[in-house]
């Protein structure tokens, strides 16, 4: 089992029993390539980058992050680095560590765009970059850009498809319904081959459909933390029947899965309440535990978000360390179950 940490470069996360959002962080505080720095140090595997082009103050639409409460994960405005931005300044300030983005909201931008930005972060890091893209779900957001949020399922299929041509096809062309181009040139190709690998994010029947049929992988957000290791299994069953549809192998398809996480000291009055923990939380032991019953779910990768109840970044950095020294090192002893390919 690989542990990766979401960045906090839109926020500080905080949690209760049902649900997380984030709490505003000022630009200055965030600190991207300092906690790049010290997550590669503490040996996580990977750093997840948030994109967001602008986000309205009101959104009228559930999120995917809190569809059983409707609460919005976002503060009115929040301080927002940009993903591959980012990523790129962390790219030559670390050598192991990889960057994926969490996920990129491919429609936002001409897909032309994004592979370019893509293929030159990969370079800039040497081949360590995930392309997590996903359909995106803030509907004013969609609206703001200009675009058809009803439309943007079809919209996200031909962008995949745009990315991977402009990664290993050395005259590039497409016609489509959103995209229509010939006799382009997109060089450099990505450094890895065929190109970084493509991971859907996503918390729908059709997400988990996609992943399966244009992606090498799925990231879905267990954002309840009541929710366990098999009740997104519905998820999967999906990408099983997509897979034997198209004919594609799952043996080199990876699970990924994103959740809150937080240690806490045996003592900690929070263990004794007599509810249900939420997942990967309490002790080092009990977090290894949940790790174990993920890993036998097929997830090979976890991305932690870091409760910080202080809403401090100082406090996002210390738990990250803790994880690195009580966490990972075990962790890499826990091998995933089922068809899939583990993430190495």
């Amino acid at each position: 089992m690989q542990i990766g940490s979401y960045m906090p470069t839109h926020g500080v996360f905080m949690r209760n029993e049902n649900e997380f959002w984030l709490e505003r962080a000022e630009p200055q505080d965030q600190k991207p390539v300092a906690f790049a720095q010290l997550a590669e140090r503490q040996g996580f595997h990977s750093l997840w980058f948030p994109d967001h082009v602008t986000l309205p103050r009101q959104t009228t639409n559930v999120n995917i992050v809190n569809p059983e409460t409707g609460r919005r994960h976002y503060p009115v405005s929040p301080s927002m680095y940009d993903a591959l931005a980012t990523m790129a300044g962390v790219a030559v300030a670390t050598e192991r560590v990889k960057l994926a983005t969490s996920v990129l909201i491919s429609p936002y931008r001409p897909p032309l765009h994004d592979a370019r930005q893509f293929a030159t972060v990969d370079w800039l890091s040497n081949g360590r970059v995930i392309a997590g893209v996903g359909a995106g779900w803030a509907l004013e957001e969609f609206e703001a850009l200009g675009l058809d949020y009803e439309r943007r399922g079809d919209q996200t299929d031909e962008c995949i498809e745009i990315y991977k041509r402009c990664w290993t096809e050395e005259i590039v062309e497409f016609h489509g319904e959103f995209y229509d181009f010939a006799n382009l040139s997109m060089d450099p190709k990505p450094v890895q081959k065929p190109y970084p690998p493509l991971i859907f994010g996503g918390q729908s029947r059709a997400g988990a459909r996609r992943a399966a049929r244009l992606c090498d992988g799925f990231y879905p957000i267990f954002s309840n933390p009541q929710v366990g290791p098999h009740d997104l299994d519905h998820f999967l069953d999906e990408i099983r029947h997509e897979a034997d549809r198209v004919g594609k192998d799952l043996s080199q398809f990876q699970l990924i899965a994103l959740s809150s996480c937080r240690i806490t000291a045996p003592d900690d009055p929070w263990l004794s309440t007599g509810k249900r923990r939420p997942n990967c939380s309490g002790t080092p032991e009990m977090i290894l535990e949940d790790l174990a019953a993920f890993a036998e779910a097929g997830y090979s990768l976890m991305v932690f978000f870091q409760d910080c109840p202080s809403g401090t970044v100082d406090e996002f950095f210390e738990r990250a360390q803790q994880v690195g020294e009580e966490i990972i090192p075990k962790a890499k002893e826990i091998q995933a179950g089922g068809e899939w390919m583990p993430v190495s």
